[in-house]
């Protein structure tokens, strides 16, 4: 304070203080570590980066907490994918799945920057666990898919006998150069053969053909749809979630 009502007294140019050149010196670097500070208030670390939206963010100790702030696709969630690729192996995040119509917190891994091609132009593979909060209850039902070629779907409920909202379960994918499977807590709920499909076959052969992705998303009924009918209808709409916002999704991964 002492600096800058010098540097409010009305002087000369050539008398210009050392000391206020001090001082807003300091007023810069002191708004650089701010906007640098900012800009890393979100959950990326070393292992997995966070692609947008890092308000809604924040990790607590190994987990980060993923929030949904509104009743609308754009106030809700984010993504985040890991920072090297992986290919045989298996695969685990733990998750405790946001509540209520509308959202989905997800565990999966893909060959294609996380992103589903609407366009259905360009193959990929993509490996899914979606845990909708519009399924969970005393027993639960996930979304498991397997995508591949150009939008080909090999999708399948699985029921777990706990609610997914209510604490941390292990979610898992064992690639093998085989055969995928889904596991839960450690319970093999569903296996796939790869040697009926070329590209998984040899996606889960090599060393790094799959980033690993864990997100939060959310639609209103005003939203546009995502994904097939049967999906759609088992997400329900953020507008008919009665629980209070924001709400918020854990993952330690």
């Amino acid at each position: 304070a002492q600096e800058f009502s010098r540097c409010s007294a009305p002087i000369a140019p050539a008398q210009f203080s050392t000391s206020c050149n001090m001082a807003f010196s300091r007023l810069a670097m002191a708004v650089l570590c701010t906007l640098v500070a900012t800009s890393r208030a979100d959950c990326s670390n070393a292992r997995w980066t966070q692609a947008y939206s890092p308000e809604v963010c924040h990790p607590e100790g190994p987990t980060a907490i993923v929030k949904c702030l509104g009743r609308s696709g754009e106030q809700c969630g984010t993504r985040m994918e890991s920072n090297s690729r992986v290919g045989p192996g298996l695969h685990s995040v733990s998750i405790k799945g946001a509540p209520g119509p509308g959202v989905v917190s997800t565990f999966y891994m893909s060959t294609n920057g996380g992103l589903y091609d609407k366009s259905c132009t360009h193959s990929w593979v993509e490996l899914d666990f979606e845990i909708m909060g519009n399924q969970a209850g005393a027993t639960s039902k996930i979304w498991t898919n397997m995508l591949r070629g150009t939008c080909q779907e090999n999708w399948k409920w699985i029921t777990v006998p706990f609610d997914v909202s209510k604490d941390y379960h292990t979610y898992a994918f064992d690639i093998t150069a085989d055969s995928i499977s889904w596991l839960v807590d450690g319970v093999v709920y569903r296996t796939v053969s790869t040697k009926d499909f070329p590209d998984v076959h040899a996606a889960a052969k090599q060393s790094d053909s799959f980033r690993k992705y864990a997100s939060v998303w959310g639609k209103s009924s005003g939203d546009a749809g995502e994904g097939i009918p049967a999906f759609r209808n088992a997400l329900g709409a953020l507008d008919s979630n009665t629980n209070a916002f924001p709400l918020s999704a854990g993952f330690r991964m």
